[in-house]
């Protein structure tokens, strides 16, 4: 297990798309943070601005939801050349138990979240402390970092269990286009549009509220 976990460490950090989807994010996270203060600024000039929680930053790992499309197509693109290499097909057949590439693979995309989920927090703090320093947005800490750690943790789960299906589209549907698509859906919110329709829809039927 311990070998696998290696090889699939070694492969992931390999990936292109995994250090071009991790700069992105982690440069755009910096330039809207700096873009919307100074415009913030220009717009309200002589007027002070509320402060920035540092609590709220390091609990918002993207700026926009939209940037965790970014994270799920590394995982996808990561997943699924597994399959188009033949790395999978390959290597089962020398293992005693082929429910250990699942396991390893599971892990390291574990590991491929937290550090998007970091590096994007990362940089959203060293955004906003770039812009702390010019004057311009005074940064407070309001004792409850650590409440902001476990909200950030609570992320992480919850982008394993988006994982969870979108690794069963990739592996085991081996559907590409219909995991991208997936992601795509889930990381733009298209789903909590597509639950409030369907609960108001149920609502003016059933005329309840």
């Amino acid at each position: 297990m311990a070998n696998l976990i290696k090889m699939d460490m070694r492969r992931m950090f390999r990936s292109p798309m995994f250090f071009i989807s991790l700069s992105v994010i982690a440069v755009f996270n910096i330039l809207m943070t700096v873009g919307t203060t100074m415009l913030a600024k220009m717009f309200a000039a002589g007027q002070a601005a509320a402060p920035t929680v540092l609590s709220d930053v390091v609990a918002n790992p993207f700026i926009l939801p939209i940037f965790s499309i970014l994270m799920f197509a590394s995982l996808i693109s990561f997943s699924y050349a597994d399959i188009a290499g033949g790395y999978i097909k390959n290597l089962a057949g020398q293992l005693p138990h082929k429910s250990s590439l699942i396991y390893s693979k599971f892990i390291v995309i574990g590991i491929h979240n937290f550090i998007f989920l970091a590096v994007g927090s990362a940089a959203n703090v060293l955004g906003n402390l770039t812009m702390s320093a010019t004057g311009m947005l005074q940064m407070t800490d309001d004792g409850m970092l650590w409440a902001a750690i476990a909200t950030l943790l609570l992320k992480w789960l919850l982008s394993m269990a988006i994982t969870a299906i979108l690794m069963f589209v990739t592996n085991g549907v081996k559907n590409k286009v219909l995991a991208t698509v997936t992601g795509v859906i889930i990381g733009t919110g298209a789903l909590g549009l597509a639950y409030l329709g369907l609960n108001t829809s149920i609502s003016n039927i059933f005329h309840t509220q």
